[in-house]
């Protein structure tokens, strides 16, 4: 996995502390197929194991975006809340997909701790409902649905671009998570809005992927109505 994978030294800015985390090489990595909510199968490494930076000193866990000064609450903060019980390891080597899991799990109470953007723990979210993806469990749905509801608050709170993305692929990725989490009239809705949006010219795939999607959540709306109409 060399090839696919560095070394990237950092220095936490809560404790002061010199690590070294791995980066992949993301353009690299050969691809397997895509699904509609952006996650990516990769065929030998997945790039989203390494998506958080823990300090292995005093517990800190944040992306590499985040991975910047902090406020001398928000130190206290994590000190408080995190130093004094972080049971100290080292994140620094290849990880495994359990490794992925708890760094983002970490990487989201700290996020909440913070008071960090919704969007930004939004994108925490949807990466652990792919990690579950992954590993075919039952608790893909619960973080596809944590990822849903801090998008939808950020869309109408925050400005973009958001999670690194523009409004008109915000607006399809709520879409295809309700469809996904079995809300196929709100997902009309949400297609609609980046359909409609003026930029969508510029987005071709995004308009042709929407179209689609569309009308799988048409097709599954259709039937939940006959399915009440003869409950």
């Amino acid at each position: 996995m060399d090839k696919y994978l560095y070394d990237k030294e950092v220095t936490c800015p809560v404790c002061n502390m010199k690590f070294s985390t791995k980066k992949p090489r993301i353009r690299k990595i050969p691809v397997e197929k895509k699904d509609p909510d952006f996650h990516i199968w990769y065929k030998e490494l997945n790039p989203v194991f390494y998506n958080v930076w823990v300090c292995p000193n005093c517990g800190l866990s944040v992306t590499e975006s985040e991975h910047k000064p902090l406020t001398a609450e928000q130190k206290s903060l994590i000190l408080k809340h995190v130093s004094v019980k972080w049971n100290k390891r080292d994140f620094g080597s290849e990880r495994t997909w359990e490794h992925a899991v708890e760094t983002h799990k970490l990487a989201i109470f700290m996020g909440q701790l913070l008071g960090k953007p919704n969007g930004y723990l939004g994108g925490l979210s949807l990466r652990l409902g792919w990690l579950y993806r992954e590993a075919n469990s039952t608790q893909e749905d619960t973080y596809l649905q944590h990822a849903l509801d801090y998008f939808e608050k950020a869309y109408a709170e925050e400005t973009f671009p958001i999670a690194g993305l523009d409004e008109v692929s915000l607006s399809y990725l709520v879409g295809e998570l309700k469809r996904s989490t079995g809300k196929p009239k709100e997902a009309i809705f949400w297609y609609n809005k980046a359909l409609e949006h003026p930029d969508i010219k510029n987005k071709r795939l995004i308009q042709l992927k929407a179209r689609d999607q569309w009308q799988l959540a048409k097709d599954d709306y259709n039937k939940q109505k006959e399915g009440a109409e003869h409950a």
